[in-house]
């Protein structure tokens, strides 16, 4: 039951990453709007339900920016790679009459973080494919809508789970490989490559030091 610190999130922005600023105020402003309405007593409707997504190329930071959010918020960080995911299965989990099913990673997420709140990263959003086994990309709507996700039932538990509490940050490499529908669900916060002097700064700040 942590109460939501913006102070906390920006704190560790600063300290875990260098220059990034339009990121981070970016992060810090969503951050803030979610702090106001618990402090009102306010419940956020649907329309306040975006999911974060950083889009970016690899190696920029996009990931580590979620494990700040994470470790700010003191809440477990759950990354699910969804690169070249088409099975709805895969997220869904198998009914229990097949040999070998399993839950759902979502489900197994959330047992190997022992949490039903942690920060959620849905790695490379922009390669989920479609193929005869169903559209991932219809579960992950329902996943990450607000008004659908406080009851998700995953085929294996075979009863729902309230999945609001969770936050979901996703990551892309290609905002326009990224299906419309989803793409509606999403704000896109841009993190660009460095510059030499940029790349020089994070090595001698951060990579050094570790």
């Amino acid at each position: 039951k942590d109460k939501l610190s913006v102070e906390k999130v920006a704190t560790r922005l600063d300290k875990d990453h260098y220059s990034l600023t339009k990121p981070k105020e970016r992060i810090i402003e969503y951050f803030s709007v979610k702090e106001l309405a618990s402090l009102r007593g306010v419940k956020l409707d649907k329309t306040a339900g975006a999911i974060l997504c950083f889009a970016g190329p690899p190696g920029v930071g996009k990931t580590s920016l979620a494990n700040s959010i994470a470790t700010a918020l003191k809440r477990p960080l759950v990354r699910i790679a969804l690169g070249g995911l088409e099975d709805v299965n895969e997220l869904r989990g198998h009914r229990r009459t097949y040999v070998g099913a399993m839950p759902g990673r979502i489900v197994q997420g959330l047992i190997d973080a022992k949490s039903i709140d942690p920060v959620l990263v849905l790695d490379e959003v922009d390669k989920v494919g479609q193929n005869h086994r169903g559209d991932p990309t219809a579960v992950l709507l329902e996943i990450l809508d607000p008004e659908q996700n406080n009851e998700f039932r995953d085929y294996y538990l075979n009863f729902n789970l309230d999945l609001s509490n969770a936050i979901f940050i996703a990551t892309a490499n290609d905002i326009g490989r990224i299906p419309a529908p989803l793409r509606d669900r999403m704000e896109f916060i841009s993190v660009s490559s460095y510059t030499p002097q940029e790349k020089y700064e994070i090595a001698s700040r951060y990579l050094l030091p570790q």
